[in-house]
């Protein structure tokens, strides 16, 4: 959740990517909340979907029964078109994530900001599961803007470009 928190576009909300839904297993993908190899990687996915089925002002709590492939359906359906696949919402999923990024940089956010406070980074968990662990934020920060294609947490025009965010 850690990871989620810091590159959060609204601030710190479970809501934009919420990654213990794989730790739980309710989300048919089981992960282990003490690994942090692959959260950047899943929390990108989810931060994709999640941008989507925000657009379409669906319920959050859908998530959990259904993925972008469910999602592709129901638009197309709503919409009247064939050939609307799970690619397509990750990819208008992707757009929105980074336009939503890019305009906060435009409102001044930096690169680097994608932080937590300083306890979950070099503090160990007294709490049973978690005993001794600490967020490994900036392991799993690298291998999300590799994913994502961003500079330090900052979207590159190449990527605005590549997304056709800008011409």
């Amino acid at each position: 959740m850690g990871i989620a928190y810091a590159t959060s576009n609204r601030g710190a909300c479970h809501l934009r990517g919420y990654s213990p839904a794989s730790e739980l297993g309710v989300i048919g993908l089981k992960t282990n909340p003490l690994d942090w190899k692959g959260k950047g990687e899943l929390l990108k996915i989810l931060q994709d979907i999640h941008a989507f089925s925000d657009s379409l002002d669906l319920c959050k709590f859908s998530a959990f029964a259904e993925g972008a492939e469910e999602y592709a359906m129901q638009y197309a359906a709503m919409v009247g078109i064939d050939n609307f696949t799970a690619g397509d919402v990750l990819k208008i999923g992707e757009r929105i994530y980074n336009l939503e990024r890019y305009y906060n940089q435009l409102a001044g956010e930096q690169p680097g900001s994608d932080v937590l406070p300083a306890r979950f980074t070099t503090e160990p968990s007294t709490m049973p599961g978690s005993e001794g662990h600490v967020c490994e934020l900036d392991l799993m920060l690298e291998e999300y803007y590799s994913l994502r294609g961003w500079v330090n947490g900052v979207v590159p025009e190449a990527k605005l470009r590549e997304l056709e965010i800008l011409a």
